[in-house]
């Protein structure tokens, strides 16, 4: 579910209660954890190198090549 909302995470946007069940599951899942911190990362070059907007699909693929390289392999 974090996955789902992972952009509203970031942005702050999420209610409350779907804000304190994201962190509550982050503090005990170390794939979404590394998720976050991959997904932070990828913001922060893009923020140093200007904004890109992603075609439809893009957005998705990304998270797809970020979760293929974590080291359980989800």
């Amino acid at each position: 579910e974090l996955e789902a909302n992972l952009s509203d995470f970031l942005d702050g946007t999420l209610d409350a209660d779907a804000e304190a069940a994201a962190l509550e599951h982050l503090a005990t899942c170390d794939r979404c954890e590394a998720v976050l911190t991959e997904t932070r990362s990828v913001i922060t070059v893009a923020n140093r190198h200007g904004r890109t907007e992603l075609a439809p699909g893009e957005r998705e693929e990304l998270l797809r090549r970020i979760l293929s390289n974590h080291p359980d392999g989800r």
